[in-house]
């Protein structure tokens, strides 16, 4: 037997019915001193007894040290000698795989100590998960000390943090001693804390659901980065609390931009023809008009009026042009979808005739304001116009529906091209993924991205040989 460690503490005698009964379980034993004060055995009952071929007919009269032989006697007589200086005496052993715990207190007689009673118990199995759990936590630990995105966890109920992990220590540029005793507020720039104190409200009030949100964080060098968190509730040492990871997305972020500019140029450039020509033809009654007023001196005003309407479809179409191509600061802001469309389909227009297609637009009235960033929303329909005159090489009717459907505005986008194949429909916004033969796929990703930047989403449904539609949703003012 192995004996691993040891406990002990003094107690107030007890009578020797009382203890006996206090400690039976599955092994129960007694002993008590011989003259020369070596530990004799008493009583050995109990399933364990009986399991370990240790009954009270097998060793009673026995010294303890002939019973456990593969035990030091050294060790036995120090321990067993404890009880009789009114200490409990707790040990863990072992023998072999299975792990033991045993108790030994004191029996008092006439306020002297007589006897010895104990009690063991096996605990293989307790001290197995008691590993287990030792290594899951460890290996948990590891994870989130080591991994690439930040950790935190906070009470409900208090602002600031109970940890972090390194890394979010290091996205921000503080140490982690300096992090936990700041607050979620202080990590965003001014102007979006109110959404963070908005969350914490939500989960004040109760709500356990997973919250994934993005904002503009604040580092310790005042840098502001882009962040990404998803956070969910969890109970916290017995605290209801929120965990969360936290990810430095400014790269990404960068990425996507640079990758909606480059879709913006490609899609303006592949317009490029059908604008050339929308300008051409005010240019050439323009020029026109100009000598024909060669021949009138004192000048012809009807002709000026037509020159002046000319010149002004020539300037729209330039500054739509500068809209979608002019780098601008990101600034969602109340705007009137309806005008907006007819913006675009004015733009788009000249690209239609080009391939013998009519666009056709059904505006609901009274339809509500959008919060949005006009010039990326621009970009959504103008590529989604785009993608459905291309779809009808022979010609037809593209058709733009706006209505509203409870809290969301819907803007539908439906050709009578060919339609898409159901297989290909989930892939549809993936990057690289199209059915053009020129495309590239990215048209569609950057729409979803902005889309969904915007709180909503596209989806699409076609049928084969009768057409598609594209239907944009997003949430209303």
């Amino acid at each position: 037997m192995q004996i691993r460690n040891v406990g002990y503490w003094a107690i107030p005698p007890k009578n020797d019915a009382f203890q006996t009964v206090e400690n039976i379980h599955n092994h129960i034993f007694k002993y008590s001193r011989n003259e020369k004060g070596e530990p004799i055995a008493l009583l050995s009952e109990g399933k364990l007894a009986h399991e370990l071929g240790m009954t009270t007919a097998t060793v009673k009269g026995k010294r303890l040290q002939d019973i456990l032989l593969k035990s030091n006697e050294e060790d036995i007589m120090t321990i067993c000698n404890k009880p009789y200086h009114g200490m409990v005496v707790e040990i863990e052993s072992a023998i072999g795989d299975r792990i033991f715990w045993t108790t030994l207190s004191p029996i008092y007689s006439d306020h002297e100590i007589t006897e010895v009673v104990g009690t063991t118990l096996e605990i293989t199995e307790r001290k197995q998960m008691e590993r287990q759990l030792l290594e899951a936590e460890e290996l948990y630990r590891s994870l989130v000390e080591d991994t690439l995105v930040g950790v935190f966890i906070a009470y409900v109920e208090h602002p600031g943090f109970v940890y972090v992990n390194p890394r979010l220590a290091e996205i921000y540029g503080y140490t982690q001693d300096e992090m936990v005793k700041m607050t979620a507020a202080d990590l965003v720039i001014p102007d979006q804390r109110e959404v963070i104190q908005t969350h914490q409200q939500r989960r004040l009030e109760g709500d356990q659901s997973s919250i994934r949100h993005q904002f503009r964080g604040l580092c310790k060098n005042q840098t502001i980065i882009d962040v990404e968190v998803l956070q969910k509730t969890t109970i916290y040492k017995g605290k209801p609390a929120v965990i969360g990871i936290l990810q430095d997305v400014t790269d990404r972020k960068q990425a996507e931009e640079l990758i909606r500019k480059s879709e913006l140029l490609s899609v303006v450039g592949q317009m490029a023809a059908g604008v050339a020509h929308e300008i051409r033809n005010p240019l050439t009654s323009l020029k026109g008009f100009v000598q024909l007023l060669q021949a009138f001196p004192n000048g012809k005003p009807e002709y000026y009026q037509i020159m002046l309407s000319e010149l002004d479809r020539i300037e729209f179409i330039i500054s739509e042009f500068l809209v979608l191509a002019k780098p601008q600061v990101v600034i969602h802001q109340p705007r009137q979808i309806q005008r907006m469309l007819e913006q675009i389909v004015m733009l788009a227009d000249t690209h239609a005739i080009l391939h013998n297609v009519q666009i056709v637009t059904q505006f609901s009235s009274d339809l509500p304001m959008i919060t949005c960033e006009e010039k990326q929303l621009k970009q959504v329909f103008l590529n989604l116009m785009k993608n459905a005159i291309e779809s009808m090489p022979e010609g037809g009717v593209v058709t733009v529906t706006v209505k509203q459907d409870g809290d969301m505005l819907l803007i539908i986008f439906t050709d009578q091209g060919c339609g898409i194949p159901e297989e290909s429909l989930e892939k549809l916004g993936e990057p690289f993924f199209t059915t053009k033969e020129t495309g590239t796929g990215l048209g569609l990703m950057v729409s979803h991205k902005i889309i969904a930047d915007h709180g909503g989403k596209i989806h699409v449904r076609s049928q084969m040989g009768k057409g598609t539609s594209f239907e944009v949703q997003l949430p209303v003012r």
